[in-house]
């Protein structure tokens, strides 16, 4: 009895594996042409004397307000070019980030057919955490400085847990987050049960657009952050249910338990040591239960209504 288990779970995992090895298959066959403009080589080894050729080449990283004065005064200010130096030295010409940033564009084109190739642009904003990466009018403007790695010395101003995202690493994952943002703008459901699967459904389509990236750059947790939330999954949900959380419209919890914190807030003594977006973990569980018991596509998963896939997610937390 037991050798027929193994070899049924064997045969399982088997299918599992080839199944997904040929759909990675179909996935890297689909043609993309992604434009990369590195505009922050052009910049930063140009000269005044260049900037007219500079507008002509990047017209959308010159907008008609700004004064020529701002642009001459950027590539000759000693702190950008420090920056300039430190980006070249982590990523060189680019060539392994475009490698990256390909197959991510594949991977949301197979599941988003009508999905449109961004133009690729990178720079440097100074440090600026709310610039990272931005996204608008199929451009893709990527702040290279911002992903020097969490050791560097740039960052002694930040919080450690916002610096543990600011590697070459997290570059692709944040560059798919800030796509998936605009693919799913908003939800109806303002219940804390709502926002988690919200919440949820995004990291689910980070699954699949970044399937080989480790569930702890997915969510920016360090590996001991990345097991408290494994381990202390019944727990959770336990506090959540106890507590008559999931139904509560209270603004709070979404700061304590959705927004990018050093830990969440169960009001415990405990909490130094907890995961921050606790609940964004929970609803990215309850999510990938849902489409693991359930034969839906992903753009009918994507309008399901937080309670339904709750229901049909036959989710049960790890104990």
């Amino acid at each position: 009895m037991k050798k027929w288990m193994c070899l049924l779970l064997v045969s399982f995992l088997l299918y599992g594996c080839n199944s997904t090895s040929k759909k990675e298959e179909k996935i890297s066959k689909v043609a993309i042409d992604v434009s990369f403009d590195l505009f922050h080589n052009a910049l930063f080894t140009a000269t005044p004397k260049d900037l007219p050729k500079l507008k002509k080449e990047y017209p959308y990283m010159f907008p008609v307000q700004m004064p020529d004065s701002v642009v001459v005064n950027r590539m000759q200010d000693s702190i950008q070019q420090f920056l300039y130096k430190e980006v070249r030295k982590v990523y060189g010409d680019f060539a392994s980030q475009k490698k990256e940033l390909k197959n991510l564009f594949q991977h949301i084109k197979f599941y988003q057919k009508d999905f449109v190739l961004p133009t690729v642009v990178t720079d440097l904003t100074g440090v600026s955490y709310q610039d990272r990466v931005l996204y608008a009018n199929n451009l893709l403007l990527i702040s290279l400085d911002m992903f020097l790695g969490k050791e560097h010395e740039i960052y002694q101003g930040f919080a450690s847990y916002l610096a543990e995202s600011f590697t070459p690493k997290h570059l692709t994952s944040q560059v798919a987050k800030t796509i998936i943002d605009r693919q799913l703008l908003f939800d109806r459901n303002r219940t804390f049960l709502g926002k988690m699967v919200f919440e949820g459904k995004k990291m689910y389509l980070l699954d699949l657009y970044l399937p080989h990236v480790t569930n702890g750059i997915k969510m920016g947790y360090t590996a001991k952050k990345m097991q408290w939330a494994i381990e202390n999954e019944a727990a959770v949900w336990s506090y959540f249910i106890k507590n008559d959380l999931l139904y509560s419209n209270s603004s709070d919890l979404k700061e304590r338990f959705i927004d990018t914190a050093p830990f969440s807030k169960f009001y415990t003594t405990a909490d130094m040591d907890s995961s921050g977006q606790i609940g964004v973990y929970m609803g990215w569980q309850i999510v990938k239960a849902f489409m693991e018991n359930n034969s839906v596509s992903v753009q009918e998963m994507i309008k399901m209504d937080a309670q339904e896939i709750l229901n049909l997610s036959k989710f049960k937390p790890r104990k």
